[in-house]
């Protein structure tokens, strides 16, 4: 089970992205806004399943898929943890926006796309009434912009993203390999 866009999980990405300049992300970008998601995922303890830049048909590049936790449940009343999940699936979700944005040299909120839609939408609407919703996509992009810019998450996220972009496609081993991350 995945955690996400799909029924049964977890599905990062997948939207078409375009910036602040109008243009489309290159596939290095993609790489970065990828890493980004897996390295803050993984701090925060989402469990891994693959990331890949490719293409999905749907005007998407880059996928990253984290199991659902078996206990997690989206359904209130919401308990301490499922709490603290969702709000980590949130920060993993804008991590990648992050990312892509520290690698390309500007802040690109605007064009998060898919991925910011699906915090808003699916996610920190589980946690807050609509009214209250922006103000907690500060607190979580904050978080998710400290996590990225962290020395050692930082190195991390160019590993990976410098792997993604040759191989294209990764387990979960692989890249957490690529970082140095254990699973």
């Amino acid at each position: 089970d995945y955690v996400g866009r799909a029924a049964i999980g977890i599905v990062l990405g997948g939207g078409p992205r375009r910036r602040l300049s109008g243009r489309p992300s290159t596939a290095d970008e993609v790489a970065f806004h990828e890493a980004g998601h897996v390295v803050v995922g993984h701090a925060l303890g989402l469990e891994l399943v693959d990331v890949d830049i490719e293409a999905d048909g749907e005007g998407g590049y880059g996928h990253t898929n984290f199991k659902r936790p078996a206990w997690f449940r989206r359904e209130p009343p919401l308990n301490g943890r499922a709490r603290s999940f969702i709000e980590a699936v949130a920060i993993t979700f804008l991590a990648g926006t992050v990312a892509e944005a520290r690698r390309a040299g500007f802040d690109n909120w605007a064009a998060a796309g898919f991925d910011l839609d699906a915090v808003v939408r699916e996610w920190l609407l589980l946690l807050v009434p609509p009214a209250d919703v922006e103000g907690r996509l500060r607190s979580c992009g904050a978080r998710a912009t400290a996590l990225v810019n962290d020395a050692a998450n930082w190195a991390a996220i160019e590993k990976l993203a410098q792997t993604l972009f040759l191989r294209r496609r990764l387990t979960a081993a692989r890249a957490l390999a690529a970082t140095g991350l254990s699973e």
